[in-house]
């Protein structure tokens, strides 16, 4: 675990996995009663609309381990781009139940997508024959932002009510995002040249003749 620890890939895929997955928490727990109290959507048809929000995060998984594979950074970039707005809008657009049911949706597909795409980040990032620790590391950082989300949500809510929570969330989701355009960020030329320059130094004077073989 330390050797995935020190690649700068994996830290900040954790990073992002607590922040992402703790803000979802922290306002989904709450959906229910801000669906109810907020949007005012009839009770009775609530199990139906977390069915349509279940139904939207398969599609997003399918649609995200897709792209995921292609580009694990940039796709993760995209469905925080999603998530955060759907979840900060709703205390304030979704106080009527069709634009309630918009955002929901939109909530579902983009955490949908959300799994699959971190542990991609993390398997990637992770350094060579490491893939059981970063699993075992991505799953802690998962079920400990999981508890996490709840804990906080639930302590926003006593104070400032059901909204609040997706309020946290909201912003949660939005420092994911600022984490996975910065710190995610691949290294640039002038890092690769310099690590370049110090191996060619640390190498010798310059490359070694090759030696043929028959």
């Amino acid at each position: 675990m330390p050797r995935v620890l020190r690649a700068p890939g994996a830290r900040a895929g954790l990073v992002v996995t607590l922040l992402l997955v703790t803000g979802h928490f922290a306002a989904y727990t709450y959906v229910r009663p801000v669906l109810e109290r907020v949007s005012g959507v009839d009770p009775d048809l609530i199990s139906t609309l977390l069915l349509v929000y279940g139904v939207a995060g398969i599609a997003g998984n399918f649609a995200a381990g897709t792209a995921a594979a292609r580009g694990p950074r940039r796709t993760l970039l995209v469905l925080a781009a999603l998530l955060a707005p759907a979840v900060l809008l709703f205390p304030l657009v979704g106080r009527a139940p069709l634009p309630a049911v918009a955002l929901l949706v939109l909530w579902g597909a983009a955490y949908g997508g959300v799994s699959v795409t971190l542990q991609t980040w993390l398997l990637r990032a992770a350094p060579p024959h490491a893939a059981e620790p970063a699993s075992a590391l991505f799953v802690a950082a998962f079920n400990l932002a999981i508890s996490l989300g709840a804990l906080a949500g639930g302590r926003v809510a006593d104070t400032a009510g059901e909204a609040g929570a997706l309020w946290l969330g909201g912003a949660l989701g939005c420092l994911a995002l600022a984490a996975a355009a910065v710190l995610g960020r691949p290294a640039g030329r002038g890092g690769r040249s310099r690590r370049a320059s110090r191996a060619c130094r640390a190498g010798g004077a310059g490359p070694q003749p090759v030696r043929e073989t028959t």
